[in-house]
């Protein structure tokens, strides 16, 4: 047997025997001086007849008969025994700053306290099970240095709550309304002469790009071209002779051929000029210039906003590279990356509201257009579009945000007001008042309500004052090392 289970068996005995004195105690207790007697009667130490946990302290998470917060009678037993944590005020054997892992025989399993199914927000992490400050509280000198530091207290208050379904999401463009500006040839982008937000006409110059393969197809279409040119008066010319009965039929139908062949060769070394980008005019002006050079100009196939442009200029992109977008700007849609368990809840047609971080003013409403059928593998999310059908206005592309969608479903719930929760490192928490003088922590679920309250579950009723200015003092104290004391000073 260790040392602690033996002297905490000769204190039980003790007690046992010396009924006197344990009556005495228990009626000290209860005519001392307030602190004592009324620090007693706050504590609901949620013994239970039914499971037989008789001995438990379920307010300090200790057996009830060994609780030195209860029993302060009991601490000097303690301190002289050796068996006391002078730093956090408890006894050795109790102190779970200390001792994470410390477990009682008689400890009850711990079950969530939601009173109502509350789905908890994606963008609030989730609370650590285990906390070290599960069980504090701070508590001050006197009422007045609440009353100093300007804490303000409101009630929790009953809500009805349509539960949401809430997804991390991006504005993009739509894609059946842009048009990717490219070229089919590697090429080097040596200069952009539109920016992005601009509106460019059809066929007006977007940048100047260089390529080798350029050259060899102008040179190509001259040749082209030219043989074409040739061939055309050779068949003005065997015509001429056949009506004469000069030539054969053979051999005009030889010289028709040429010429067909060489404006097949010009019609393919037209096309690949004008897959590269050139305007008809620009090729024009290469027949005319009979200038064979690796600079041309990349032009805009029709009206429309320049919205991106993706390449830099000096580097060399191979064919097919996306070097720009142009469309209209305020054809929008919403892609949301929404987590596997959800999918199920989006149908076409439904209707979401998108806000964007951090620019409260920055919403749209907007109507699901396609939901994917896939799975990443990886991040096991899935994707859902939506149309932007309002607010397009107040919206820009590639802005970060979270679409909700409203559910079907609506519960009860509790609301408190959103300068109420704070994050401590591990757990969202509120603090509520249990006196003037004394606030104790309370774990808390957060999902977002309106634009004054969070919908919470935890441990909370309605009614409970919870402090909202002053919360973030609060949280400080709570971190700090002395509250071990369970007092934060004045």
């Amino acid at each position: 047997m260790s040392r602690t289970k033996l002297i905490m068996s000769i204190l039980l005995l003790a007690v046992g025997f010396a009924a006197g004195i344990g009556s005495a105690r228990l009626s000290g207790d209860n005519a001392s001086a307030g602190t004592s007697g009324e620090s007693h009667q706050l504590h609901d130490h949620g013994t239970s007849e039914a499971s037989g946990q008789l001995d438990w302290c379920a307010e300090h998470r200790v057996p009830e008969s060994e609780c030195t917060l209860c029993n302060p009678e009991l601490v000097e037993f303690f301190k002289s025994s050796g068996d006391w944590c002078a730093e956090h005020g408890l006894p050795e054997s109790h102190c779970r700053e200390c001792n994470p892992r410390l477990v009682f025989a008689q400890e009850p399993a711990d079950e969530p306290v939601t009173a109502e199914p509350v789905q908890v927000s994606v963008f609030f992490p989730p609370n650590e099970l285990g906390c070290t400050n599960d069980q504090a509280v701070i508590r001050f000198a006197s009422e007045a240095t609440a009353d100093r530091i300007g804490l303000k207290i409101e009630p929790v208050r009953r809500a009805v709550h349509s539960g949401t379904i809430e997804a991390p999401a991006e504005v993009v463009f739509d894609e059946t309304r842009t048009t990717v500006v490219t070229t089919s040839y590697s090429a080097v982008v040596l200069r952009w002469l539109v920016e992005p937000g601009q509106t460019v006409s059809a066929g007006q110059a977007l940048a100047e790009l260089e390529s080798p393969e350029i050259a060899q197809i102008k040179a190509e279409y001259l040749e082209a071209l030219s043989d074409m040119n040739v061939e055309d008066r050779r068949v003005k010319r065997t015509k001429e002779l056949r009506e004469r009965n000069l030539v054969s039929a053979a051999e005009f139908e030889d010289a028709e051929a040429e010429l067909n062949a060489s404006m097949s060769r010009t019609d393919g070394a037209t096309g690949k000029l004008r897959a590269a980008g050139l305007s008809e005019d620009d090729i024009e002006s290469v027949e005319k210039g009979r200038q064979v050079d690796a600079r041309w100009l990349l032009r805009s196939g029709q009206r429309a906003a320049f919205l991106e442009r993706w390449a830099k200029p000096g580097e060399m992109l191979q064919a097919g590279t996306p070097l720009a977008l142009t469309g209209d700007p305020h054809a929008l849609w919403i892609e949301a990356s929404v987590q596997e368990r959800d999918m199920h809840k989006f149908q076409l047609g439904q209707e979401l509201e998108f806000s964007a971080d951090g620019e409260s003013l920055s919403k749209a409403t907007g109507n699901v257009i396609w939901v994917s059928q896939l799975i990443d593998p990886e991040t096991r999310t899935g994707v859902v579009r939506a149309k932007v059908r309002s607010g397009a206005d107040n919206l820009r592309a590639h802005s970060y945000g979270r679409i909700g969608a409203v559910s079907t479903s609506s519960h009860a719930a509790l609301s408190v007001a959103r300068d109420a929760v704070q994050w401590e490192g591990c757990c969202h928490v509120v603090f509520v008042q249990e006196a003037p003088d004394r606030y104790r922590p309370h774990k808390v679920s957060v999902e977002r309500g309106d634009s004054q309250h969070y919908i919470v579950a935890g441990d909370l009723s309605a009614g409970d004052l919870v402090v909202t200015t002053g919360s973030f003092f609060l949280k400080s104290e709570l971190l700090k090392e002395s509250l071990g004391t369970g007092c934060a000073g004045e």
